[in-house]
């Protein structure tokens, strides 16, 4: 059972935002108990440990609302619900899952549930949790995964995937410890490789990718990648 919380201070919203989750909650066979206020006050309260809150940000006093709620719990997932788009800068510093732009469409609280419970649950067990600069949490199959290159700003990387480009918070050395259990390997101190997305490579120099990007291949390097890219090739063939 989720327990979610809506906190806006128009109960029509809170009412239509709720038939909407009730509607499309079992479709992903998703149990879900919703918990609905029209003040940030009765919800903090409340000593509810919620595990998805849609919260409204009007203003100022709704950023103190969604600070207070991090400061009680790390670990709830908040979905930023705004029409005052200037008011995201602020509010994402307060590590937001996802925000819909209001008036609420069904598709997307359909998609953020989605991914919340796809966040949940790990329904595939090949996925990873990033961070984006923008303080958005996403979920990336190992496998779409090219390489990963360090970013050019401190505790920033670049995600290159089959679809998609991120630039991401992290420490390339602590996502490499994260991908230790799929077929990645580091080249160069500042590259991690999908060894089943490298075309051919160069023998102490380069690696070329299946995007036809290059990869510098260090000398202490290049020994141990010939090994286990061959390994790898083995498996493929």
């Amino acid at each position: 059972m989720y327990r979610i919380a809506i906190c806006d201070t128009e109960e029509k919203v809170v009412e239509e935002l709720t038939e909407k989750l009730n509607r499309i909650a079992p479709k992903f066979n998703a149990e879900i108990q919703i918990y609905k206020y029209t003040e940030g006050k009765e919800m903090i309260i409340s000593h509810i440990r919620y595990n998805l809150i849609f919260l409204d940000i009007k203003g100022i006093e709704e950023i103190k609302t969604a600070r207070k709620i991090r400061r009680l719990d790390s670990q709830v997932q908040i979905v930023y619900m705004t029409d005052k788009l200037r008011y995201l800068k602020e509010a994402y510093k307060i590590h937001a899952f996802d925000y819909i732009q209001k008036p609420c469409k069904e598709a997307d609280i359909r998609r953020v549930l989605e991914d919340y419970l796809k966040f949940t649950n790990f329904i595939k067990k090949d996925v990873i949790k990033l961070r984006q600069t923008n303080g958005r949490d996403i979920l990336v199959s190992a496998d779409s995964i090219i390489y990963i290159s360090c970013g050019t700003k401190k505790r920033e990387v670049i995600v290159i995937t089959k679809n998609n480009d991120y630039i991401c918070k992290g420490i390339i050395n602590e996502i490499y410890s994260e991908l230790s259990n799929f077929d990645f390997f580091m080249p160069h101190r500042s590259h991690i490789v999908n060894l089943s997305e490298v075309k051919t490579y160069i023998k102490n120099e380069k690696i070329y990718m299946n995007n036809d990007d290059e990869i510098p291949l260090s000398k202490g390097r290049s020994k141990e990648f010939e090994e286990k890219y061959k390994k790898k090739l083995e498996v493929l063939l």
